[in-house]
C-alpha cells in the first residue's frame, strides 16, 4: 500500500472507487487525493471519506496512479493544464468515454496511459470494466489498476484498445438495452393481466436468476443455447413465444442496435480526438 492515487474529477464514479478502496482497505485515505473544480464537491469528499480534497489538478496529479474521470467536453482543458506536470512513472487511467489512448498521450505528452470502459452498474459496485494497458506496463501497476477497477465489480483486461470500443457498445450500452427489455417484459406481463406489483417481482427475479444460471452454465462449458433447449418443449409455451420473437427479428434488431452503438462509439472517439488535436495545435 505504499503508493498514492489521484483523481481528476470527483463525480459519482470517482467516489465509488474511493469508497471501495477504503472499505476494502486497499489504500488508506491519506494516500488518496481528489480534485474537482467545484470547491464544495472537493470538500464533501474530503469530509465524507477523509481523503485530501482540492481544486488544484496539478496537486492531485502528483501521485503514482492518476484517474481521469472528467466529462469528455472538459478533457481538452484538463490535459492542457496537466501537460508537463506528471512524473515519468505516473500511470494515467482514463474512464473518459470515447477518449483514445493516442489522444490522451498527445494531450499530456505522457506515454503511460490506460483506457477503461466501466458501465452503469459500477455505481452499485456490480459493474463490468473492460480495460487496455500498454504491453510494457509494469506488473505492479497492472495489479494496482486491477484493484482500483475491481472495487466497482468485475474487471477484464483486453490486449487491444479496439476491444474497449466494442465494450462501449456492449457492456457500456448494455444496461440501457437490458433495462428496455425489462420494461417490455413488464408491459407484456400487465398486458395479459398480471398485476404490476406481481410483474415487478417476477420479471426481475427471472432476469436475475436466469443471468446467474447462464453464468454458472458457462463456467461448466455450456452454451446458452443449451439452456434454451432445456426449457423449450415441442409445441409448448416457450416454443410459441420464441417463434414470435424470431418472426419479429428480435436477434437481428439487437445485433443492429449493438452495431449502431459501436459505429457511434468510433465516430465520437474520432470527433473527440480531432477536437483535442486542434486544441493541442492551437497551443
Amino acid at each position: 500500500m505504499n503508493w498514492t492515487l489521484g483523481f481528476i474529477g470527483a463525480g459519482v464514479m470517482a467516489e465509488v472507487m474511493i469508497a471501495g478502496l477504503l472499505e476494502e482497505k486497499i489504500l488508506p485515505a491519506g494516500q488518496i487525493t481528489a480534485s474537482d473544480r467545484n470547491t464544495e464537491r472537493a470538500a464533501q469528499l474530503a469530509d465524507r471519506h477523509g481523503i485530501q480534497g482540492t481544486t488544484d489538478n496539478r496537486a492531485a496529479a502528483a501521485c503514482d496512479v492518476l484517474v481521469l474521470s472528467v466529462k469528455p467536453q472538459t478533457l481538452g482543458a484538463v490535459l492542457r493544464e496537466l501537460r508537463g506536470s506528471l512524473g515519468p512513472d505516473t500511470v494515467v487511467v482514463s474512464i473518459v468515454a470515447g477518449a483514445t489512448v493516442a489522444a490522451i498521450r498527445r494531450g499530456l505528452d505522457h506515454t503511460k496511459v490506460v483506457r477503461t470502459m466501466p458501465n452503469l452498474p459500477c455505481k452499485i459496485r456490480r459493474g463490468m470494466t473492460v480495460w487496455n494497458a500498454p504491453a510494457d506496463t509494469a506488473p505492479e501497476d497492472v495489479e494496482r489498476i486491477r484493484q482500483i477497477l475491481g472495487v466497482m465489480g468485475e474487471e477484464l483486461q483486453v490486449d487491444d484498445e479496439s476491444h474497449v470500443d466494442r465494450a462501449t457498445a456492449v457492456n457500456g450500452t448494455g444496461p440501457a438495452i437490458v433495462a428496455q427489455f425489462v420494461k417490455a417484459m413488464l408491459e407484456a406481463a400487465t398486458f395479459i393481466g398480471e398485476p404490476r406489483s406481481v410483474a415487478q417481482q417476477t420479471v426481475l427475479a427471472t432476469i436475475a436468476g436466469t443471468a446467474e444460471m447462464i453464468r454458472q452454465a458457462a463456467d461448466e462449458g455450456k452454451h446458452v443455447a443449451q439452456l434454451i433447449d432445456e426449457v423449450t418443449s415441442p409445441g409448448g409455451t416457450t416454443s410459441r413465444a420464441l417463434q414470435v420473437m424470431k418472426q419479429g427479428r428480435f436477434s437481428a434488431v439487437l445485433t443492429d442496435a449493438i452495431s449502431a452503438a459501436h459505429e457511434r462509439t468510433i465516430a465520437l472517439g474520432q470527433s473527440l480526438e480531432e477536437s483535442l488535436d486542434a486544441e493541442i495545435d492551437a497551443d
